[in-house]
């Protein structure tokens, strides 16, 4: 029950960080006008792709850890949130790079 429980810990912080890149992919297109320049704007992006890094290491991190011997309802679930945790990551990867490239091309 214990290594269920760390992957478990490490889906869900897998979880917190695909909300962090949505979250902060909102908040870096305002930062674009904190100031004359794209300081800031940049400052967001780094933020935003490294917290989907973080979030791609914890999910990493799951994948490493010993899994259950029977398969059971914890099994099932725990390799659909991993599922969905990969999905929202990789969504959030792909709309930051849409949002970048967007805005240098100026749309």
């Amino acid at each position: 029950m214990q290594r269920e429980k760390k992957q478990l810990v490490c889906i869900l912080l897998a979880f917190v960080c695909a909300a962090g890149v949505f979250f902060l992919s909102d908040l870096f297109q305002s930062m674009a006008y904190w100031g004359n320049g794209l300081i800031w704007y940049w400052i967001g992006v780094v933020l935003t792709f490294v917290t989907g890094i973080v979030g791609t290491a914890f999910i990493l991190l799951s994948l490493k850890v010993e899994g259950p011997t029977e398969k059971s309802w914890l099994t099932v679930l725990l390799i659909s949130l991993r599922a969905v945790a990969v999905l929202a990551i990789g969504l959030g990867f792909l709309w930051t790079t849409f949002v970048v490239v967007a805005g240098m091309s100026g749309m």
